[in-house]
């Protein structure tokens, strides 16, 4: 449940930016869509489901100042350094990885 209507975030992301991979949908979803929520700008890595992304980019606009998204090819062993270097350029420094 991502939605959560009555959630107010607590900005503890305000000013990070959050690459989350798979953020289509499902999990990656809920994530990119409370990350938003709380502050962070993001961006959204996925494979082919260009509709699935940009609904997930609108829910997560609706949230925070900056969302990209960009299409993957998996498995592409370049992927993780492009996907860090395109969010650093667009969006700023990637914040520290959990």
């Amino acid at each position: 449940m991502y939605d959560a209507p009555y959630y107010k975030g607590s900005e503890k992301l305000d000013g990070k930016v959050a690459l989350i991979t798979g953020g289509d949908s499902g999990i990656g979803r809920a994530v990119a869509v409370l990350f938003a929520r709380e502050g962070a700008d993001i961006a959204i890595a996925y494979l082919n489901e260009h509709d699935d992304a940009e609904e997930t980019r609108g829910l997560s606009k609706r949230k925070a100042a900056a969302v990209l998204r960009f299409r993957v090819t998996w498995p592409d062993p370049e992927f993780c350094t492009e996907a860090v270097a395109r969010t650093n350029k667009q969006l700023g420094r990637v914040g520290r990885c959990w």
